[in-house]
């Protein structure tokens, strides 16, 4: 299972293109997160070196990049989950087994389907899409 880094990048953008006023600061966004602030920074950090977020030191977030319209789910993915395959093989299997010799192979091969079609279906979705979800807050 991911962690939840993805749907608490997903919930700061949120923020920071519904909230109007400048300086959206990691505090705030962590009493919205309910979580602690100092993972609200690095998660802003990751967001900021993807380009997906702009920052002013002592002021805090100050926008996003570019419009909601434009900013797809795979790359807020991207941006903030360090590990972007969905499922591990097991590499130590028995070779002298029939299955444990061969399921390595067979797994990948699916693997890498779902991977691609899990990555092309979050591309096709848009921070825009969730914020029509939260509707007018």
């Amino acid at each position: 299972m991911y962690s939840t880094k993805y749907a608490v990048g997903i919930h700061i953008l949120s923020l920071i293109a519904l909230k109007q006023e400048d300086g959206i600061t990691s505090d705030y966004i962590a009493g919205s997160v309910n979580t602690n602030p100092a993972l609200v920074r690095r998660l802003m950090s990751d967001l900021k070196k993807s380009g997906l977020i702009q920052t002013k030191t002592k002021v805090g977030v100050t926008g996003l990049m570019k419009p909601p319209e434009e900013i797809t789910l795979l790359e807020i993915f991207k941006a903030v989950e360090n590990r972007q395959d969905l499922f591990a093989i097991h590499t130590d299997t028995n070779s002298d087994c029939p299955v444990g010799a061969r399921i390595g192979c067979v797994l990948e091969s699916i693997n890498h389907k779902v991977q691609s079609g899990f990555q092309e279906e979050l591309g096709t979705m848009h921070l825009s899409d969730i914020l029509e979800g939260l509707g007018n807050i």
